[in-house]
């Protein structure tokens, strides 16, 4: 029997869900070669990341090859990411914890002047924070090996216990390894397979390229055109230099919470203290009160008189300042910029003061000091011994 016409044979329709599962696998086919690569960079990530975790290029962990610091090695910013290289190593027994105001100090040069004995590395970098800067005394107090600790008590200190200097690594040193995995980078990269390689220490190959900025930025600062600007922002802010701040000795969290701790803690190790404070010209309350504080000047004052009080007892430690001379913090021939000095002289003057004793601040002569730093900063006029030349 024939098949009525109108059950004619017909093309099958495709299920309903076809086109969008072409569609899906079309998308698929051309996600899979970025997932793939995606899958691969994280695999050597993790790969490197575990090489270099084993290796321990930082001194971190209690494993690794276990990296030193050249001996006469001045690392400067550098220092950073070696604090730990630094704080175990057991060849060393003098640690200078400073800023840019004594990046310049090689070990040698301060064993020349302190003494045979000393064994120092200079821990100084730009900026410092009190996070960072309780981290790294932090290591210190935990190095049984420590005799001597140099501190610039900064105006840094100011700020809250919680700030960091922004290009700090915090990540290395919180004890967290998960953290650490944001180690890997280039340069880490690239010392853990020299340490694989048998180099085992670290050095800072810019030695001359430092001399030559720091050379260049007391020139630049030195021009009568930059000295005649300066002395203009001096007038403009001397009706409020000595404006009060209403601060007292509660209000400096970091140096109560953090900095006299640390000291004690060195103090009743038995590790000899020398804080320093730093030299800064007396324009420099003029100049830094635009970012650091209007009340610069008296915070400053207040912060310092709180700490050598704080720390007047502790045995072994001692407070240093040069910046009561006038004939040091007030010609401004001494300095590369308003806070950081140049004189070779100086700077010499800066480190004997620890051996000689001289220009120590105690309880009993800081109501001089403090006095003296704030007439003179109050009176101060551009004075400045330094050949008049443009350069």
């Amino acid at each position: 029997m024939a098949r009525p016409e109108h059950f004619a044979s017909v093309a099958e329709s495709p299920p309903p869900h076809s086109a969008g599962f072409r569609l899906t696998d079309t998308r698929w086919r051309a996600a899979r070669p970025m997932i793939l690569a995606a899958a691969l960079i994280t695999f050597l990530y993790l790969l490197l990341a575990s090489v270099v975790i084993a290796v321990d290029p930082h001194n971190v962990y209690r494993w690794g090859a276990n990296p030193r610091i050249e001996p006469d090695d001045t690392p400067r910013d550098m220092v950073i990411d070696w604090i730990d290289v630094a704080t175990k190593d057991p060849s060393f027994n003098t640690f200078l914890v400073g800023s840019s105001i004594t990046a310049m100090y090689s070990p040698e040069y301060l064993k020349a002047i302190l003494g045979p004995e000393t064994r120092a590395v200079n821990l100084s970098y730009g900026g410092p924070r009190p996070k960072d800067r309780d981290l790294v005394l932090d290591r210190l107090i935990d190095n049984p090996g420590v005799q001597h600790v140099i501190l610039t008590f900064d105006w840094t200190y100011m700020v809250g216990p919680d700030v960091a200097n922004s290009g700090f690594p915090t990540f290395l040193y919180d004890g967290d390894i998960t953290n650490d995995l944001r180690m890997v980078n280039l340069p880490t990269i690239r010392k853990t397979f020299e340490i694989m390689s048998g180099k085992l220490t670290y050095d800072n190959p810019d030695d001359a390229e430092y001399q030559t900025y720091v050379k260049n930025m007391y020139v630049k600062f030195q021009r009568p055109s930059e000295i005649a600007k300066l002395g203009r922002m001096i007038e403009r802010n001397r009706k409020d230099i000595d404006a009060k701040s209403g601060k007292d000795c509660h209000s400096f969290r970091s140096v109560n919470e953090q900095l006299i701790p640390d000291v004690r803690s060195l103090s009743e190790r038995g590790v000899r203290v020398d804080i320093l404070f730093p030299i800064e010209s007396y324009a420099f309350y003029y100049v830094r009160q635009n970012d650091i504080s209007p009340t610069l000047l008296d915070e400053q004052m207040i912060a310092r008189r709180c700490l050598v009080n704080a720390v007047g007892d502790l045995s072994g430690v001692r407070v240093f300042a040069l910046d009561g001379d006038p004939t040091v913090a007030g010609d401004l021939a001494n300095f590369r910029e308003v806070g950081h000095a140049y004189d070779p002289a100086i700077l010499q003057r800066f480190v004997s003061a620890m051996k000689t004793g001289k220009d120590r601040i105690t309880r009993a002569n800081f109501a001089t000091y403090e006095r003296d730093i704030r007439n003179a900063v109050k009176e101060y006029r551009i004075a400045n011994s330094f050949p008049i030349h443009e350069n």
